[in-house]
């Protein structure tokens, strides 16, 4: 009996060490890369580094983009002993949802966000109430320092700083820069132990931006649309500064602009670049176009007389009409004192196909290729689909599509000697060191005018200044050469509004050797609305404004 005892003893410790050995095997054999897979996530743990997003400056190398550290709550639920306490202390704090904060509380993890990028003031507040289980991290968060100033160009990022809006967007690749890693080894309580250095990956830094905006230019121009929109009852207004030799934008503005710090009070609407994405009828403004293209053709002569009818002629099935009547005048006092009777006339002489083909020169129908996102190429309908009396109302801005910066490159055309140039407002790439990684040059697309049709043109739209219709942007100091506009405003329903205008300046100064092209744009201005009444003084404002910055040299 007591040998069979020991023989079962025996056989139960066999079949134990059995046992033993082949749970030892599946656990060490069998499944080695899975408990081995366990232990390696308990003790190593990478972390994702943020890169820093590189900066965004004017020409002059002041800041309208930079980053600041700020503290973003967290929360290690398991750690947060009486939840409803703590909730309620976050809502008082931190002004977030109640229902949300304690549904986040509640969640079995280790990390969850609570709010992001809070306010210093706020994060210290929460920090003095040492609540168990609610922790805090640095955060990289993209700041304007200039508020509104430029916003339309400059853009907006969200809360994981990725590009939203302008150049942000449009440049995010570069600006962004590209993330690091770094190996943390831990104990058994998850503490951080040792920094693996050997298998870490630094982050990249972004790329900075230098823009062509000048922030003096950028702010008069701001101002002075603003003052226009105000005067004038208008709902929106937009204007643009820029190099005409060179297509460097130096102010690109729209009116009403918004917080580029707190974008998400901003209207969809006011958000739009209308610079480059709005397009419109540009009225007598294009009769510049059609002006260019007679000179240059030698179909009209400067001194050519037109009679205008007394200011009612029939053409084409229509009545076209002039706002004051004249008889005779020369080609210089048709586009001076904005005859569309005249300017039609010269128009029906040169002929469909050729205007068409100015049209197209001078860039219209077309992208400027500038580099901000949403721009559009407005509308050029080609002569084999215009009707029998788009050749009486093209001439004169009616029945074509344009955007701001394609007025802005054609009157720079004719200031420049006859070249169409690529507008743009980024001038370099560097490095977060401040090394240049990429650099952009003035691009001619091409030669539109004889540079003696220009200077032909220089005179006539000095004359607007001086003797038409834009008197009211002449200036003691400089030579302005301009041309003003009144469009009725096209009806998404059909035809026009009665009573809703564009008022449009269009010009460049100093008259000899142009510094700045500007072209003004004043949406739905009342009672009020011609362009020399109500874009005349701002583009005078303007032109003035910063030609005295620039240090031009002042008229004789």
């Amino acid at each position: 009996m007591a040998r069979t005892r020991q023989y079962l003893v025996f056989f139960f410790l066999i079949s134990l060490l059995l046992s033993l050995l082949a749970r030892l095997f599946y656990l060490q054999v069998l499944n080695f890369d899975r408990f081995s897979g366990i232990a390696s996530g308990q003790h190593n743990k990478v972390l994702k580094i943020e890169p820093r997003r590189g900066t965004i400056f004017d020409r002059y190398m002041e800041p309208l983009a930079i980053n600041l550290d700020v503290p973003s709550v967290y929360c290690d639920s398991r750690g947060v002993e009486d939840k409803e306490v703590t909730a309620d202390a976050l809502v008082s704090v931190l002004g977030v949802d109640r229902d949300t904060v304690l549904e986040r509380l509640t969640r079995d993890k280790a990390f969850v966000w609570l709010k992001r990028k809070v306010d210093v003031e706020d994060a210290r507040e929460l920090r003095d109430m040492d609540l168990t289980g609610i922790h805090f991290i640095t955060e990289s968060k993209r700041n304007y320092p200039s508020d509104n100033m430029a916003s339309h160009v400059i853009g907006f990022v969200g809360i994981d700083n990725d590009g939203l809006e302008g150049l942000e967007l449009k440049y995010d690749a570069l600006l962004k820069g590209k993330p690091g890693w770094r190996h943390l080894i831990r104990d058994a309580k998850r503490r951080t132990v040792l920094y693996n250095e050997a298998e870490s990956i630094p982050p990249q830094n972004g790329f900075n931006i230098v823009l062509t905006l000048d922030s003096v230019i950028q702010y008069i121009v701001e101002e002075e649309i603003e003052k226009m929109a105000v005067r004038s009852n208008a709902s929106g207004a937009t204007a643009v500064v820029m190099e005409p030799y060179t297509g460097k934008v130096l102010a690109l503005a729209n009116y009403p602009g918004y917080d580029l710090n707190d974008f998400g009070k901003a209207s969809k609407e006011s958000v739009k670049n209308a610079a480059v994405s709005n397009v419109f009828e540009p009225g007598s403004v294009f009769k510049v176009i059609t002006a260019s293209a007679v000179l240059n053709e030698g179909i009209v002569d400067p001194e050519d007389r037109f009679y205008c009818e007394w200011g009612e002629y029939k053409v084409a099935g229509r009545v076209l009409h002039d706002y004051h009547a004249y008889g005779k005048l020369t080609f210089r006092d048709v586009i001076a004192k904005s005859s569309n009777i005249g300017t039609v006339k010269a128009a029906q002489k040169l002929g469909e196909a050729k205007l068409y083909e100015y049209i197209r020169k001078f860039g219209f129908g077309k992208n400027t290729g500038i580099d901000l996102p949403g721009e559009v190429c407005g509308i050029s309908r080609p002569p084999g689909i215009w009707s029998r009396s788009d050749i009486t109302t093209i001439p004169m801005g009616q029945g074509i599509a344009v955007t701001p910066i394609q007025l802005a490159c054609a009157i720079s055309a004719i200031g420049n000697g006859g070249y169409l140039v690529t507008p743009y407002v980024v001038e370099r790439v560097t490095t977060w060191e401040g090394r240049t990684h990429r650099e952009f040059a003035p691009v001619i697309k091409g030669q539109v005018l004889d540079s003696r049709t220009c200077e032909t043109l220089k005179d006539i739209l000095h004359r607007v200044v001086t003797e038409g219709t834009g008197r009211r942007a002449d200036s003691r100091l400089y030579k302005m050469c301009g041309k003003t506009g009144t469009a009725q405003m096209v009806n998404p329903a059909g035809g026009y509004y009665e009573n809703k205008y564009y008022a449009t300046f269009i010009g460049f100064a100093p008259k000899e050797d142009p510094l700045i092209a500007v072209v003004v744009i004043a949406r739905d201005p009342h009672p009020v609305h011609f362009g020399g009444s109500v874009a005349g003084p701002a583009f005078k404002g303007i032109a003035e404004r910063s030609l005295q910055y620039l240090k031009a040299e002042r008229r004789d």
